[in-house]
């Protein structure tokens, strides 16, 4: 009698370790997406960030002039980061890149001082960075505003195209993950479908034979929630081993929140696939479950 007890509890262990590990494999699979969402979103924001805008200056300006003129633009909410460029400056750039003394060629220096600015992610689209060029060509002494509009369009278009298509696979990947762990509760619960008529038939109501399953069905989500996700932590972890620029892309909140969704779904799915599949075999006639 011992001996059949404990290969009835081993057969239940076994059984609960598979649910866990499935539903484990599902979230990993479906968090794998949306840490490549996440770090495309993180890249799309770092791309648009390095478009820089020059604002060039007339050759006239004094320094009170340009400091008035830098604390405008740092006042411009889309405005991320300015910088002024003297002329010396300019020069002395320009000298290296050419690799010879510009001032020196030209007898003069032909560059004029300027600002350089970067945009914040979310204005770095075409209307906003024009309209940001106006308001700059309004500032006194300015006499260009130049930025890559052909650059920054394409940009736009491209990372636009590339956000409709992740948010398509996302909600791919959450139907196959909600339909996979759906149909591995239904199947473990499907092997107990007699014991849970059997349970019916000697009088226990419906509360008390489905709260054991719909209880065991939260500790399997969430168990296989935080297995997924320490597979993921680990995956992160490792990953700038092999890849080092990839940290950069790396944002602790977007992963926290991921996480605690990834924990969620898992038990949220997990319960209420128990609570419907215990119930459909309670409104099962007998003949009807072999």
């Amino acid at each position: 009698m011992a001996t059949q007890l404990q290969k009835v509890n081993r057969r239940k262990r076994i059984s609960y370790l598979s649910s866990i590990i499935s539903i484990a494999m599902v979230l990993v699979m479906l968090g794998l997406f949306g840490l490549i969402y996440i770090q495309s979103n993180q890249l799309n924001k770092i791309i648009k960030e390095n478009i820089l805008m020059s604002v060039y200056l007339n050759d006239d300006i004094n320094q009170a002039e340009i400091d008035k003129n830098l604390q405008s633009i740092k006042n411009i909410i889309d405005v991320k980061e300015v910088k002024f460029i003297s002329k010396d400056a300019a020069a002395m750039d320009l000298s290296k890149e050419m690799g010879q003394d510009i001032v020196e060629f030209a007898g003069y220096n032909p560059l004029p001082s300027s600002f350089e600015l970067s945009i914040k992610a979310e204005s770095a689209h075409s209307s906003k960075i024009q309209e940001l060029k106006n308001n700059l060509m309004l500032l006194p002494k300015v006499s260009e505003v130049k930025y890559s509009e052909s650059i920054s369009e394409n940009v736009g278009r491209n990372l636009g195209s590339l956000s409709y298509i992740l948010i398509g696979l996302a909600v791919i990947f959450i139907i196959i993950a909600l339909v996979l762990i759906n149909s591995n509760i239904r199947l473990n619960l499907y092997a107990k479908r007699f014991s849970i008529k059997s349970m019916q038939l000697v009088g226990a109501t419906h509360w008390f034979i489905i709260k054991p399953f719909v209880f065991r069905s939260f500790f399997n989500g969430l168990y296989g929630g935080l297995l997924a996700t320490g597979l993921l932590i680990f995956i992160l972890y490792i990953l700038p081993n092999y890849f080092p620029q990839i940290q950069n892309l790396y944002h602790t909140e977007s992963f926290t929140l991921l996480f605690v969704i990834l924990i969620v779904t898992g038990v949220l799915v997990s319960m209420i696939s128990s609570w419907f599949s215990t119930n459909k075999y309670l409104k099962t006639k007998i003949e009807d479950l072999y």
